[in-house]
């Protein structure tokens, strides 16, 4: 059994690494918020956005852009995005079997020569693609402060590759943040552009569902998500869009910035999981930093109490020793 110096010095100890998880977890939880704002915010233009989309191809020919065709490339393009940092649970680590699970490091069925690419956001990402072995194309620095200029660079990249027909298709990687305590690794197909991949089934946003307290009142809430509900309904009863100055003039931005949208929505979205998981991470240290200082103050007790004893045992035999 450890003696009492040596106990007290692993409860300094375990103190100490509380105090620095808990001032970690308060960093977390103040970045959170404002970054969970943002997230929840861009969701509804996004979805906006791709239900005009959504409304616009079946008015035109799906081979008049190429952005909308596939170039005949054997070649898959994988945008990553991961974090700089660790401490955040399991994050990064979804993403990784999301990657391994899925047909986006060996492709099946693609002609000879097909192979796998990828543009990685975030050191933890570029990592694992070093020790994968897999062709790293690009790398770009995981930000504190997401912008909509480093979405714009990205998608340049990735779509100047599909046009070039270095890249036959792309797909976007990332933690979607469904709430604080859930943090869901997605794979959205970004290149060629069709119907499917506009509109996921799981992509229309639910923000009664978000799993955090935003500042508005409840009751403003409820009526912003009745208001959705009417236009979502509104929309579903109008067959016909007017757009101006037409679809044919309208395609060739809206289908670049249909991409740029998905990917700094992405970007949002995993800055978002990031605080959540590293938040929830920290919290959980500190409690179990907590318990384990009450454990070992227990066993400090004890110890002491049995070196106490054990004293008095000795007093008292050398006592009744002397007479």
């Amino acid at each position: 059994m450890a003696n009492t110096r040596e106990l007290r010095r692993r409860i300094k100890s375990v103190k100490n690494t509380a105090q620095i998880t808990k001032a970690m977890q308060m960093v977390a939880a103040t970045k959170m918020r404002r970054a969970q704002n943002q997230a929840l915010n861009g969701r509804p233009y996004s979805f906006n956005l791709s239900s005009a989309l959504e409304r616009l191809l079946p008015l035109i020919n799906m081979e008049s852009h190429p952005l909308l065709s596939g170039n005949g490339s054997g070649t898959l393009g994988v945008i990553l995005l991961s974090t700089d940092k660790s401490l955040c649970g399991a994050l990064n680590t979804n993403l990784f079997r999301l990657i391994l699970a899925s047909h986006l490091t060996s492709p099946p069925s693609r002609e000879a020569g097909g192979n796998v690419v990828f543009y990685t956001v975030g050191k933890k990402g570029r990592n694992f693609v070093a020790r994968s072995g897999k062709n790293l194309l690009a790398d770009f620095e995981n930000l504190d402060t997401v912008t909509f200029r480093q979405a714009v660079q990205l998608a340049k990249l990735v779509t100047d590759s599909f046009l070039n027909g270095e890249i036959g298709e792309a797909y976007l990687v990332y933690p979607q943040f469904v709430s604080t305590l859930r943090q869901e690794p997605a794979k959205v197909k970004l290149l060629p552009i069709d119907l499917e991949s506009v509109i996921p089934a799981n992509a229309k946003p639910d923000l009664a569902n978000a799993g955090i307290q935003l500042e508005k009142s409840g009751s403003e809430l409820d009526s912003r998500l009745r208001g959705n509900d009417r236009k979502e309904n509104r929309n579903d009863k109008e067959k016909e869009f007017l757009f101006e100055p037409g679809p044919d003039r309208l395609l060739d931005y809206i289908l670049v910035h249909h991409v740029q949208i998905k990917i700094y929505q992405a970007l949002l979205e995993t800055k978002a999981s990031e605080h959540s998981a590293r938040m929830i991470a920290m919290q959980n240290a500190t409690d179990n930093a907590l318990e384990l200082v009450s454990d070992l103050n227990l066993t400090y007790n004890q110890t002491r109490q049995d070196s106490i004893t054990k004293e008095l045992l000795e007093i008292t035999t050398a006592a009744l020793a002397m007479q």
